[in-house]
């Protein structure tokens, strides 16, 4: 093992995981890091940022996301998507500019290349403030995509993790990824298969429990609030408001595990 991959067991606490396959760009990283009071461990693929994720549990990771063995959104999603890395914050670094995708995956911060010290350090401390108290998770549903963004933007405002997800298809596949602990609904536009989300959240025992509030105008015919659906009528164009309210009614009812 090189010297730059040792870690100390007294400092591990506040190592970062630096994933890069660039030697130079894994160097400077590094050095920015450490400059900084880091300890630095650097992976230079996938499958080595996987297994020291497990073994070193950093407080943060940097990701690159072209890498030798795997392609780094997969990283990302097999980082979120397991309970024992799913909280740590990742910092994207990429010269791919796709930062509502690293958002949707459960990016803390995206930075695209070039990035210099205090880009680094700011993006870095950003992601670990938000981590101090763990935010809770949830699964937002939309058919339309920039709608669907900027209704996720205003809930990350209020320290909320928010994974999005377009049409139920892509709702139920991210949610048995990402384990939310609550799944958000807009039907206000339309398009969405109530029914065909909670079937399919329902039949699999690791999401059967996930709580799903509704946005809506109207009650569907012959449906009320009941232990599969909490919905929530709107009533004019702000919404923000009584969503907020309803998911921090719903979470409180739902202690994280």
């Amino acid at each position: 093992m090189s010297e730059q991959r040792k870690v100390d067991m007294r400092d591990e606490g506040r190592t970062v995981l630096v994933v890069e396959d660039n030697p130079q760009a894994a160097k400077l990283l590094s050095l920015h890091l450490s400059r900084a009071g880091y300890r630095v461990a650097v992976a230079g693929g996938g499958a080595e940022a996987l297994r020291l994720a497990l073994e070193q549990r950093p407080v943060a990771i940097t990701l690159d996301l072209m890498l030798p063995d795997q392609d780094g959104w997969e990283v990302l999603e097999r980082l979120k998507a397991s309970p024992l890395t799913r909280d740590i914050p990742v910092v994207i670094i990429s010269v791919l500019d796709r930062q509502p995708l690293g958002f949707r995956l459960g990016a803390a911060e995206f930075l695209v290349k070039p990035i210099d010290r205090a880009a680094l350090l700011h993006a870095l401390r950003c992601a670990l403030a938000r981590d101090a108290v763990p935010p809770r998770r949830i699964l937002l549903v939309h058919t339309n995509p920039a709608e669907l963004r900027a209704l996720a933007l205003s809930m990350m405002e209020h320290n909320y993790e928010v994974n999005e997800a377009l049409g139920s298809e892509e709702a139920a596949c991210l949610a048995r990824r990402l384990h939310p602990d609550l799944v958000v609904v807009d039907l206000l536009t339309g398009g969405i298969d109530t029914a065909a989300l909670v079937s399919a959240l329902k039949a699999d025992v690791e999401t059967a429990r996930i709580p799903i509030l509704a946005l809506t105008v109207r009650l569907p015919p012959g449906q009320s609030d009941d232990d599969s659906v909490h919905f929530i009528l709107i009533r004019d164009e702000d919404i923000e408001q009584p969503l907020l309210a309803a998911i921090t009614l719903l979470l409180s009812e739902q202690p994280k595990e």
